[in-house]
């Protein structure tokens, strides 16, 4: 070994003639026939392998390596490609020269073969590890193939029993209403009257909860169908926020709560379903009552930006945390720590996100002015009919 390691040095002495390289330098390419041999002096080399026109890098040569040895004996095509990966230098040996060299020194061509057989049994090594990793990847993709298939299979069931028992309450829950109704008229014994109707009433508000509860789920599995039946026409956005804050203004006195309106002047018509829109105000409207504290203010503000109506609705609450701000118009979503003055159904966003979506608008929260409470705003394209 040592014997040979001395002649290879001495025959890269005598006939080496030194190169210089840069990073990204190809010194050998793979299919080209061989040249010579190279031996690294200083810097580093990466041989890498390509196939379908891209390079996988097999291994790295280090300083005092020597590299093309059997293409120089055998006088074959490279089967890899060498290049610099940084500044290197290094000593350039002909095949001609390194063969007449050879004949002189057996026991460096046996180190050679050695060298070869060496390299290919660790070549051998790394096909093996790269085989048990390939297939390993292969089970966990077809696991992971399988594992979506589960989670979408769960999710068509979830969906399927939501549309079940949501068309399923709907029926029993229409007759109960009407039954209601129909007791609210029916005359009771005078003593008994006050207890009935107060019965009565508690009743009536718990199944308009769940009747409302329903709809909403319904109207929001059409709208994220692609289904729900929009009824648009030019309407005034102006009177609509007029009216729905006169509508809530009630609550606000209530609650002690000051409820400013601000529309700017000449505000144009916007081409959408009245009903949906008052609905999406009405909701944002309820849940920043809801969370404000009494002596708060809560503001409704509408202007022109280009050819869009932006509607504004603020609050004095305890605001929304940026974490928070896009999970929150998921279904059935309540923001952690905040707490109003009645739990909500998880639903009334979700519908404003996919109504004010289906009619070309965005909708998104931020904080509010000065930093305190928070703001929803959306917007809704203006109509052309001005």
């Amino acid at each position: 070994m040592a014997e040979s390691v001395e002649i290879l040095q001495q025959i890269i002495k005598q006939y080496g003639q030194k190169r210089e390289l840069s990073p990204g330098d190809v010194l050998i390419r793979q299919g080209a026939m061989s040249d010579g041999v190279y031996y690294l002096k200083t810097g580093l080399l990466g041989v890498y392998r390509e196939e379908d026109g891209q390079l996988f890098q097999l291994s790295s040569i280090e300083p005092g390596t020597t590299v093309g040895e059997l293409g120089a004996i055998t006088g074959r095509a490279r089967t890899a490609t060498v290049k610099a990966t940084e500044d290197s230098t290094v000593l350039y040996v002909s095949t001609e020269d390194f063969n007449h060299a050879l004949e002189g020194a057996p026991s460096l061509a046996a180190e050679i073969v050695c060298t070869m057989t060496d390299r290919l049994t660790n070549s051998d090594s790394i096909r093996i590890n790269l085989g048990q990793s390939y297939h390993q990847a292969v089970d966990r993709v077809e696991s992971l193939c399988t594992e979506k298939k589960r989670l979408e299979e769960l999710l068509r069931l979830r969906e399927e029993l939501a549309d079940m028992i949501v068309h399923d309450l709907r029926n029993p829950l229409g007759v109960i209403f009407s039954g209601l109704e129909l007791l609210n008229r029916s005359e009771f014994v005078e003593e008994d009257r006050e207890y009935c109707q107060s019965v009565l009433a508690a009743m009536t508000r718990s199944v308009t909860r769940m009747r409302y509860l329903v709809d909403t789920l319904l109207d929001i599995a059409r709208l994220e169908e692609g289904v729900f039946a929009f009824q648009r026409k030019p309407i005034s956005l102006t009177d609509l926020i007029e009216e729905t804050v006169a509508e809530e203004r009630h609550l606000a006195t209530r609650s002690k709560i000051i409820l400013i309106l601000d529309v700017a002047p000449d505000l144009p018509s916007i081409q959408a379903d009245r009903h949906v829109v008052q609905r999406v105000l009405t909701n944002l409207l309820d849940n920043a009552l809801k969370f404000t504290p009494g002596g708060g203010r809560v503001q409704v503000a509408a202007k022109q930006e280009g050819d869009r109506a932006f509607v504004t609705i603020a609050d004095t609450g305890p605001g929304i945390p940026p974490e928070e701000r896009t999970r929150i118009f998921e279904k059935f979503t309540q923001v952690q720590g905040n707490v109003g003055r009645h739990r909500g159904s998880g639903l009334g966003l979700t519908f404003c996100q996919l109504a004010i979506e289906a009619h070309d608008g965005r909708i998104w929260v931020e904080d509010g002015p000065n930093g305190q409470g928070s703001q929803f705003i959306f917007t809704l394209p203006l109509s052309h009919e001005g």
